[in-house]
């Protein structure tokens, strides 16, 4: 196993550094976050049997829940990351409640009855995933590990779970309450860089429109932010591409995506991104990263890349 795993390093935001050894779960290095929610109270279905078999799936705890989800460029493996999980946690004193992948899972029907943070924070491609399940007795907190290959990326869910008598004791609240709220987080400035560098092309994450139209929403400052310190720190010239998915009519769909591209566009001169650096264009659904024929493919689709000029 690559040394690059065999030491997972905390990479969680700021303000959750200080995280509980309850609900610490890690990262790999080099892993980039792309969302993270802290609740101080909720509940979660810990993974326990296949999705769609005869016996419960889910084993419900409720507690603090940590979620984070991060992504993992390169060549390292499903099955590694998630060897590099089961040991740390056990060496933390975690045992197994449940291991398995893809079709053991319960395949498809995984993708639509786990919880999962919402997309671009975790993406998951049926085909290639594994999830594991720890449990922690002595002091009754829980690890849920779900991991998957899309395209040249891994990507990792984590969640961690301190039961109900631990999350009173791993917080400075009074009282508890529930915080619902998912921070989507955009890939960093130089992994962005430096993909759109090697490629020429990188899809840009945490970018909102309204539904059915091209107004951003106050939820892209982010992205939108990075894109233009991106920009105005690298002398490079993009064409700022906008994707759809298959639904509807072709010219209403590339309409639909050139306009989003051009409020991105706007809205990165309205950062200071010179005009003749950038341009917008609209593809429609003429070229799609994945099959449209599931909710999960067209969602991936619809995006809004940069392309090197």
């Amino acid at each position: 196993m690559r040394a690059l795993l065999l030491a997972l390093a905390l990479a969680l935001p700021a303000g959750a550094m200080d995280l509980p050894p309850a609900l610490d779960a890690g990262a790999p290095e080099d892993a980039v976050l792309t969302a993270h929610a802290d609740r101080s109270f909720d509940s979660y279905g810990v993974p326990v049997a296949a999705f769609g078999g005869d016996d419960p799936a889910t084993q419900k705890v409720q507690g603090r829940l940590v979620w984070s989800a991060f992504r993992l460029v390169g060549e390292t493996s499903v099955a590694e990351v998630i060897a590099s999980y089961r040991t740390r946690l056990a060496s933390r004193g975690f045992q197994p409640l449940w291991e398995c992948r893809t079709e053991a899972c319960g395949g498809f029907d995984f993708r639509f009855e786990a919880e999962l943070l919402p997309a671009p924070g975790m993406l998951l491609d049926t085909a290639d995933f594994a999830q594991l399940s720890m449990r922690r007795r002595v002091d009754g907190s829980y690890a849920s590990i779900l991991v998957s290959r899309v395209l040249d990326a891994v990507h990792i869910q984590t969640v961690m779970v301190a039961e109900a008598e631990a999350a009173l004791a791993l917080t400075d609240q009074p009282s508890v309450e529930t915080e619902r709220s998912t921070t989507i987080l955009p890939q960093s400035e130089k992994a962005l860089y430096d993909r759109l560098i090697a490629d020429g092309h990188v899809p840009i994450e945490g970018l909102e429109f309204e539904t059915g139209g091209a107004a951003l929403s106050p939820n892209s400052t982010e992205a939108l932010d990075l894109l233009g310190r991106l920009l105005n720190r690298n002398e490079i010239a993009v064409v700022i591409v906008g994707h759809s998915d298959n639904v509807g009519e072709l010219l209403v769909n590339i309409d639909l995506s050139r306009r989003r591209a051009e409020a991105v566009r706007d809205a990165l001169a309205a950062r200071g991104v010179p005009p003749e650096q950038m341009s917008a264009s609209g593809a429609g659904f003429l070229a799609p990263i994945t099959s449209n024929a599931s909710p999960e493919g067209r969602e991936r689709n619809r995006r809004v890349e940069l392309v090197l000029r």
